[in-house]
């Protein structure tokens, strides 16, 4: 274990100091050049913008854009524990130390959303996104924290996309007592704040306590001036307003996760009432469809995989939501084992256990969950369709998947089973090693 005690929360510290860093100096368009650069240096090192056109403002993105930056970040050196730091975060949240005086923290920003220099992504989007926006709603003294795309429509005024969650669940009760809903929004801040926003704690747990946990407890949080909701003041931009819940507008199209354009839809207004900032602040970019997407979506959900899976597998090795299918859609887990079932049993539990999953395939501990080619050979070598394959038909699938029935979102989901059997001809797949080669996958 990395033993880190977060002395930095701002964002743009952290930018600073972090070696894995590309800088770029010259002027960039934020309509498609500074995302094609983003786009270019996918997975790789974290990308800051100085002049970004027309614009005072720096911009970053790719903060998280790596797996071994994503464990750095939670000071871990395995998956596992880093597992259980988040398990441990979100069953334990720790509330953070409030304090007073938002001004001593921020400054308002003369003008409003035409003042942060945000990108246009892909050339079908509607319009110009903000991507890393970590939305605060409260009503009757419930919170929660997640993060949403927001559509610039104004300077004053954007549509937010809501998916029939949480923040749903606060907006219909708003909505039920005839008003609007009251919100901070938060723009740059710690990448374990983004973890935490994209996690799934049960309704009523406020997100920041569990980003304070992951934080040991160092993070502080501080009132709004207008809708006393409180915020991380370490944040680099802070904006209050109100989601209407009387007006809706076309949202989309928008390039998702998977990287395909989401349909547009009826979403609701959010109307921008202030604007914060700190001194130099930076804007934070996430690229839609990036490694960075893909992982701040999906490592929340593969800790519930874990999860689900540890408790009726003990042989259970090591689980990743894939890259190749957006974080979200494709499953590998590696099992060790104990019963000629534990295979089906991984596949069932998996999909019982994050219902979006399309395709899950397990294999033995021996293969390397990370490397697409080893995957593969697990498949050429142990899987016999006849008796590792499993297909549920009319299942529901998920909203992303292009190829699911538009209406009904049913799709055909399939488990393969590529583990080698216990005994039946045992030596037969016995993986070939030379003297001194890693006998494991990590």
């Amino acid at each position: 274990m990395l033993r880190i005690r977060w002395r930095i929360l701002r964002l743009r510290d952290l930018v600073l100091r972090e070696e894995d860093l590309l800088t770029i100096e010259r002027e960039v368009s934020p309509i498609f050049e500074a995302p094609l650069i983003l786009k270019r240096n996918d997975g790789g090192p974290i990308v800051l913008f100085k002049k970004v056109e027309g614009y005072d403002m720096w911009a970053v993105g790719n903060v998280v854009g790596s797996r071994r930056r994503l464990l750095k970040w939670l000071g871990m050196e395995d998956y596992s524990k880093a597992y259980e730091k988040l398990i441990n975060a979100i069953e334990s949240p720790m509330k953070a130390r409030e304090v007073s005086g938002f001004a001593d923290y921020y400054g308002k920003l003369e003008g409003g959303l035409d003042k942060l220099p945000v990108f246009k992504y892909y050339e079908k989007d509607a319009g110009r996104y903000i991507t890393s926006s970590v939305v605060a709603a409260e009503i009757d003294g419930i919170c929660n924290v997640s993060i949403h795309r927001l559509l610039v429509l104004d300077k004053d005024k954007a549509a937010i996309r809501i998916v029939p969650r949480h923040l749903y669940a606060l907006y219909m009760k708003a909505k039920e007592k005839g008003i609007d809903l009251p919100v901070a929004i938060v723009v740059g801040c710690h990448p374990l704040i983004l973890i935490a926003a994209a996690s799934s704690p049960p309704f009523g747990v406020n997100e920041f306590w569990v980003a304070n946990k992951l934080l040991n407890c160092e993070m502080k949080v501080v009132a709004t001036p207008r809708n006393n909701i409180l915020v991380p003041t370490d944040a680099e931009i802070v904006m209050e307003g109100v989601i209407k819940t009387n007006e809706l507008v076309d949202e989309g199209p928008f390039a998702d996760v998977t990287g395909t354009y989401d349909a547009v839809r009826k979403q609701p207004v959010l109307n921008v009432h202030a604007i914060y900032v700190k001194s130099n602040s930076l804007y934070q970019a996430i690229l839609p469809g990036s490694s960075e997407h893909k992982l701040l979506m999906g490592f929340p959900k593969e800790v519930e995989l874990w999860m689900a899976l540890k408790r009726v597998l003990p042989g259970l090795r090591s689980i990743r939501l894939t890259e190749g299918g957006c974080g979200w859609l494709h499953a590998v887990i590696a099992v060790d084992k104990m019963t000629e079932g534990d295979g089906k049993t991984a596949i069932m539990a998996a999909f019982g256990a994050h219902p979006s999953l399309k395709h899950v395939v397990v294999v033995d501990g021996d293969v390397d969950v990370d490397n697409p080619k080893d995957i593969e050979w697990a498949i050429a070598t142990r899987f016999q369709a006849d008796r590792g394959l499993i297909m549920i038909r009319g299942a529901r699938g998920s909203s992303l998947d292009p190829s699911a029935d538009p209406e009904t979102l049913l799709t055909c989901k399939v488990g393969v089973d590529a583990t080698k059997p216990l005994k039946i001809n045992a030596e037969r797949f016995e993986r070939a090693r030379i003297p001194g080669e890693t006998s494991e996958a990590k």
